[in-house]
């Protein structure tokens, strides 16, 4: 009776994840990757993959929505890492960080949807005004601000910087109009040196996050809002390595709009070899 109480009280052991064969590049080229990526979120609009090897965590995010790559440029994505397989938020990385608007640029008031590009000027090539808004936001997309890993630093470091073991990158491929975000992040600074001997045993969860951002109408950036609060576990959405691959690449709408929290988080055990 005893062992029954005790399998009863045990937690649930989430599936083992995938082991990354070779390692991953952060430079926004997707070429590690099996495509599309394994889970999507609700909308479609973005997917997403986490392997881990003997050394490092990956995390691949892709998205061919115009509306969901200008959000990630503007105002990042939070990875959360939890060690206890929950939806804890305690360990994170944001990038890129928030754009301030530029109060002397026009363009800053707009959020690159064709509404607001065939407004400016007469201007009657939105899309190319778009790509162009997105380059510039991709040039300023270095700098990153982590929270909680072990022997790093609370704070913002920039892309490359040699005192951080934290890889990322983000890129927009222009022969096919897909935006890669990759990140890769040592497990010994998320869980310790000796996490290989407790993984089999243990849930492990990473939330991939597009934080919410406030409505600006006419005005404004878009910035996060609320604090990261509010998080609803999506859960995942298996890809299973065919169906849908960057979720239809929207060209249109208004000014910018309010925009909630788009949280997915995956649940797994570290794979071994």
């Amino acid at each position: 009776m005893a062992g029954l109480t005790f399998a009863a009280c045990s937690p649930k052991l989430a599936p083992a994840g995938h082991y990354q064969d070779s390692p991953v590049a952060a430079d926004g080229v997707p070429s590690e990757w099996k495509m599309p990526l394994r889970f999507t979120n609700a909308a479609y609009t973005m997917q997403y993959n986490v392997t881990n090897d003997d050394q490092n965590i990956y995390v691949a995010v892709s998205s061919l929505d115009d509306i969901t790559q200008l959000r990630i440029l503007r105002s990042g994505m939070t990875i959360y890492f939890d060690p206890k397989g929950k939806k804890n938020k305690d360990i994170s990385l944001h990038f890129p960080i928030p754009k301030a608007p530029d109060p002397n640029s026009s363009r800053s008031r707009g959020d690159g949807s064709t509404a607001y590009y065939q407004n400016q000027n007469g201007n009657q090539n939105p899309a190319q005004n778009r790509d162009t808004r997105k380059e510039e936001l991709l040039l300023q997309s270095d700098f990153y601000n982590t929270t909680g890993f072990t022997s790093i630093e609370n704070g913002q470091f920039s892309v490359g910087d040699p005192k951080t073991p934290i890889h990322v990158g983000i890129k927009l491929n222009n022969q096919d109009s897909l935006l890669v975000y990759e990140v890769v992040i040592p497990l010994k600074n998320i869980l310790g040196p000796d996490w290989a001997a407790k993984a089999a045993k243990k849930n492990f969860s990473v939330g991939v996050v597009m934080d919410a951002v406030a409505g600006s109408g006419s005005g404004g950036g878009g910035r996060p809002g609320g604090g990261f609060g509010g998080m609803r576990g999506m859960g995942m959405r298996g890809m299973g390595g065919g169906g849908m691959g960057g979720g239809g690449g929207r060209r249109n709408g208004g000014g910018q709009q309010a925009q909630k929290e788009d949280a997915n988080w995956y649940e797994f055990r570290l794979a071994t070899k």
